[in-house]
């Protein structure tokens, strides 16, 4: 089991290739080509099948015949972590309907832009190198956030250059994204996404009638329905709040609407990318003003629960001396990790190429604790009030679930 710099034992590292939801859609596209015909070779292992999620197993071992489905459509809905799922059952009635599959491991850091990519890609972060909220871009030397502020200057193919699943299998099938129009071309979604149609779907009805009308076409299909509410809720309000239950209960409508509209040849999957935990006001901290942990830094990037630190002295007592720093002032409410530790311990996958090494920090401080550390040198203030978080190593943060649900 791998300690951090004081000696404290970090959960397991993502089940990449067993149990992860990098796995996923590899997997469900898979159950589609009935073994008669095969996508292009997979980024890391090549040609052939390679369902290293065991999903048709999963589904024999509920009695069910894992190649009678035609379609499959997956339901991403950001933000819905198994722990969180299990906690507000009560307001989720269709959705505690559904057959368990999982929990499954989100990538790490366990946010949207390195678990999307995963899924998108069928490979761990360390893999495709987009691992996490913000990074450094190695060319520019400077924070790239790969979320919601994308440098129009880098070209997404490029920076992701590895081809998604909807790429090497839209020869096969149908592939086609649900969601809104916003998400339409961004860099997150051509670097990690990219391939097959995407399907303009502004309100919930919306989304879930033109997902419908996919999956009900002749054509075999592979449809991706993308969910965004209830994590903007968990981020705003708290995953603890009147209003993200709202969402949550909006959901559950919308996919049994869903589901009674689909024939039983679909298998209707639901997952998310992380779960989420409320941080309250005195624990969202500013350290942009403590000179003692900046002075070796060249850079912050990461996730407020997901510190990443660039040195300027990288050597053995460069590190040394900022690990200690940092230990001393969070030591008790976070992990103080050097990143290569996590590379030799598979926590960005087994493979950990050249790029994503630039990209990502030498230092990382995963909070253990319900605290968000800012830099709030380049952060607008308004980030101080986001309430639920995610980023870190918890399991809250890490365990999202697999749903099969009940169609026909």
């Amino acid at each position: 089991m791998l300690e951090d710099f004081l000696g404290r034992p970090l959960p397991t590292a993502p089940h990449y290739g067993s149990n992860n939801l990098a796995d996923l859609l590899e997997s469900a596209g898979l159950l589609l080509a009935q073994g008669l015909l095969e996508p292009e070779p997979h980024p890391i292992y090549g040609p052939g099948r390679h369902d290293l999620l065991g999903l048709a197993d999963r589904l024999a071992a509920q009695g069910l015949d894992p190649y009678r489905y035609r379609s499959v459509c997956l339901v991403m809905v950001d933000g819905l972590g198994a722990g969180l799922l299990g906690q507000h059952q009560a307001y989720a009635p269709f959705l505690r309907q559904g057959i368990q599959l999982g929990p499954l491991h989100s990538a790490l850091p366990s946010t949207t832009v390195a678990s999307l990519t995963s899924l998108g890609t069928a490979s761990p972060p360390g893999f495709h190198g987009m691992a996490g909220y913000e990074v450094r871009n190695p060319e520019t030397g400077r924070v790239m956030n790969q979320l919601s502020g994308w440098d129009k200057r880098v070209d997404p193919h490029l920076w992701q250059p590895h081809p998604t699943v909807f790429e090497r299998y839209q020869q096969i099938v149908d592939v086609a994204t649900v969601s809104l129009s916003k998400y339409k071309g961004t860099g997150l979604s051509e670097a990690g996404l990219r391939g097959g149609r995407f399907i303009h779907a502004s309100g919930y009805a919306a989304r879930t009638t033109l997902a419908a009308s996919v999956l009900g076409g002749r054509k075999p299909s592979l449809v991706y329905l993308y969910w965004g509410e209830l994590d903007q809720a968990g981020h705003r309000y708290g995953v603890d709040s009147d209003r993200w239950r709202q969402e949550l209960e909006e959901l559950d409508l919308a996919l049994r609407s869903l589901a009674r509209r689909l024939p039983s040849h679909v298998l209707l999957l639901l997952t998310a990318d992380h779960g989420m935990v409320d941080i309250p006001e005195s624990g969202r901290i500013d350290y942009s003003g403590q000179q003692e942990l900046l002075k070796n830094l060249e850079l912050t990037a990461g996730e407020p629960r997901m510190v990443q630190l660039y040195l300027k002295d990288k050597s053995p007592q460069g590190r040394q001396l900022t690990l200690e720093a940092w230990a001393e002032a969070w030591g008790e409410q976070a992990w103080i990790l050097d990143s290569q530790d996590l590379y030799r311990a598979g926590y960005f996958g087994q493979t950990v190429t050249e790029t994503a090494r630039q990209r990502i920090g030498d230092i990382i401080v995963a909070a253990r604790e319900p605290i968000a550390l800012y830099d709030m040198r380049h952060y607008k203030p308004q980030a101080l009030k986001m309430v639920g978080q995610h980023g870190s190593l918890t399991e809250e943060e890490t365990q999202v679930p697999l749903l099969i649900l009940p169609t026909g």
